[in-house]
């Protein structure tokens, strides 16, 4: 499949300013792609330590397996 696809693609009709063009859209494409992983990655960081913090310090009442609830 690889080597048909290659060829498929070398044997289309496109000048080289056209391949650079479709060369330089890709490049785009992929460094966008690059910062959205790269921004989720530090909002998931960001959530796990959130859920990490909260977990190790909220307040539990003696002897219960229930969350306790600060007195507003």
């Amino acid at each position: 499949f690889k080597n048909n696809y290659r060829q498929a693609m070398n044997d289309l009709p496109i000048d080289q300013a056209t391949a650079d063009r479709m060369v330089d859209e890709a490049n785009a494409a992929f460094g966008m792609n690059m910062k959205m992983f790269n921004e989720l990655e530090g909002n998931l960081i960001k959530a796990i330590g959130v859920l990490l913090f909260n977990t190790l310090t909220r307040k539990r009442s003696t002897g219960s397996t229930e969350l306790a609830t600060v007195a507003e």
